[in-house]
């Protein structure tokens, strides 16, 4: 059994850098008028999570944290700003929705090289695949 003799446990961190990457997202994305979750629908939507249902899918887990029902909201706000498009429940950027994508992937992608400083690739895969298999076990329970 893993022992860990410290108040900072996994979930400690996981809730820490929860909030770290939504306000050091947000501060990259000031530029941009975007917060971590509009990026991340933003971004969804650039590789073809192409319905509002599909959208709310992929981050279920957000939803919950949110303490939302659907991320339909900010899919309408990227429609007003003309980012998108939504034709019989489908969502598509537009070319404004593209570039915009572009500029929040170039500051998000800088963002990341500084939040992974150190960390090598085998590194980050090694910690992914552990937290992954953590929540398979939780989710066998």
């Amino acid at each position: 059994m893993l022992q860990q003799n410290t108040t900072k446990r996994i979930g400690y961190w996981l809730l820490h850098l929860h909030r770290l990457f939504d306000e050091a997202t947000e501060r990259a994305l000031s530029s941009e008028r975007l917060n971590r979750r509009q990026w991340q629908v933003l971004h969804a939507i650039s590789i073809n999570v192409n319905t509002v249902t599909d959208i709310d899918a992929a981050f279920s887990p957000f939803l919950a944290v949110d303490r939302i029902d659907s991320y339909a909201p900010i899919v309408n706000e990227f429609a007003a700003r003309g980012w998108v498009t939504v034709q019989d429940g489908a969502v598509a950027l537009t070319a404004d929705g593209d570039a915009a994508h572009d500029r929040a992937e170039a500051l998000v992608n800088a963002h990341a090289d500084r939040s992974l400083a150190g960390i090598s690739e085998e590194e980050f895969l090694a910690a992914n695949d552990v937290l992954a298999r953590i929540a398979h076990n939780l989710e066998s329970e």
